[in-house]
């Protein structure tokens, strides 16, 4: 496995214990709806690998209807499928560290087996999301075990630059803000 990703984190001030910095799959910052982990009792439900979930596998991001979604690293175009349970049209794309799997897409613009770059456009993002439904976004990080409890998936916060992550406190301040022009 090539490790050139690892030193290009390194040289560009980004590093993470698995060797594994991403770009945020969406352009400029966004909000996070649900955490990883989340809401354990309602993802029992869901069953990866002959086990039930054992909460959120992923992050949740808020998006505006047609939103841009983008590669998170570089890598090939592994599957695009529609799964109407649970993540809508999604994306999965194979990188050297693993893979990440994008969902609620409208349109894609990439194929299968095509080969993408970091910041690439994959798609545009649901033009009505339906009330609940937000971007998912995961990622697993080789080597995986899929009956874990997690679907195999880990964290992707932790991989993202933190400016592209609205705060909550930040949060909290462009809610008040259009709170007040709303009066």
């Amino acid at each position: 496995m090539s490790l050139d990703f690892i030193r290009g984190a390194i040289e560009n001030g980004c590093y993470e214990p698995e060797g594994v910095y991403l770009t945020a799959p969406f352009e400029g910052r966004r909000r996070v709806v649900q955490k990883w982990g989340a809401r354990p009792e309602y993802y029992r439900r869901f069953v990866v690998g002959a086990k039930a979930l054992l909460g959120h596998n992923g992050i949740d991001f808020e998006l505006p209807p047609s939103d841009r979604i983008i590669a998170g690293d570089a890598g090939i175009i592994t599957a695009i499928g529609n799964d109407r349970e649970r993540y809508g049209r999604f994306v999965r794309v194979s990188h050297p560290w693993g893979e990440s799997l994008y969902t609620r897409f409208q349109q894609f613009v990439v194929d299968a087996g095509q080969r993408v770059e970091r910041g690439e456009l994959l798609g545009y993002y649901s033009h009505k999301p339906e009330p609940e439904q937000h971007f998912h976004f995961g990622i697993r990080v080789v080597p995986y075990v899929v009956v874990d409890g997690w679907g195999g998936y880990s964290n992707p916060l932790p991989h993202f630059p933190p400016e592209a992550i609205l705060k909550d406190t930040e949060q909290q301040g462009v809610r008040d803000r259009f709170a007040g022009r709303a009066r």
